[in-house]
């Protein structure tokens, strides 16, 4: 048996830091286990904490049942900001309480909230700079343990839990109005539309100009702006072989939905 542990942090790979966190995991722990380590990211943009949200939302449902996501995005450090674990009914989460598990909630209605009590998990000397290593790390070794929860944990209501927003595309008469929820690191423009969204034929507009829908990047010529369903189904804004991102600033992103002929 092995157990996963999902690393997703602003803290990047150059420094120290990660790797101390997943010492501290293995230090903590009262029994031997097979422990694999996956490092989803380290290079969220600093103290981002919308675009860990995104990111954790894009790479969870795609692990075993029972893995356990450590995610560390945290301004907050150190000050009266809630640690939490949360349950759902395949994964644990392990992170601070400012949003960062905001689309968890949403696709996870059912979930359980806990709050992690720091007297029974800090050991001094702690740092409040450094919760990923004192007070995470070790909560992530007690789950591991099968250490039973109320003896770190306490229930903490929905209702209190910080939540981001993350608005769905606006409806218009003719269509919808998109947003923009990422940004990633080929400079493609992820929007908040879905391609379940329409069962018809559409087109989109960019800054009030129709762009080609096509099926995947090679379909278009070298430079052309696109619009295409990424990955995760969501509509993307991109360049073949460059960066929409770069392009184009605060784009106005529309879908005109077409009368059946």
């Amino acid at each position: 048996m092995y157990k996963i542990v999902a690393l997703l942090t602003d803290f990047g790979i150059e420094d120290h830091y990660v790797g101390v966190i997943k010492a501290r995991i293995l230090k903590e722990l009262k029994k031997p286990l097979n422990i694999n380590f996956v490092d989803i990211t380290h290079k969220i943009p600093p103290q981002d904490v919308r675009k860990g949200a995104l990111s954790l939302y894009f790479s969870y449902k795609y692990f075993p049942k029972d893995t356990i996501f450590l995610t560390i995005v945290d301004p907050e450090v150190g000050t009266e900001r809630k640690a939490l674990v949360i349950k759902t009914d395949k994964f644990i989460f392990v992170g601070p309480d400012n949003g960062i598990f905001s689309l968890i909630y949403t696709e996870n209605p059912d979930f359980i909230s806990f709050e992690i009590i720091e007297s029974k998990v800090l050991k001094p000397p702690y740092s409040l700079t450094f919760h990923g290593r004192d007070l995470f790390a070790p909560a992530v070794s007690y789950i591991l343990d099968e250490v039973p929860l109320e003896e770190f944990l306490k229930p903490i209501s929905k209702d209190k839990l910080k939540v981001l927003n993350f608005p769905l595309p606006e409806k218009t008469s003719n269509g919808y109005k998109l947003s923009i929820w990422y940004e990633d690191s080929f400079g493609n423009i992820i929007t908040n539309f879905h391609k379940d969204m329409v069962k018809g034929p559409f087109k989109v507009l960019v800054n009030k100009k129709k762009v080609p829908l096509v099926k995947s990047y090679g379909y278009a010529k070298k430079g052309e702006l696109i619009a295409l369903f990424g990955s995760e189904g969501l509509l993307e804004i991109a360049v073949r072989e460059g960066s929409a991102s770069k392009v184009l600033v605060n784009p106005k992103i529309e879908i005109i939905i077409e009368e059946k002929k």
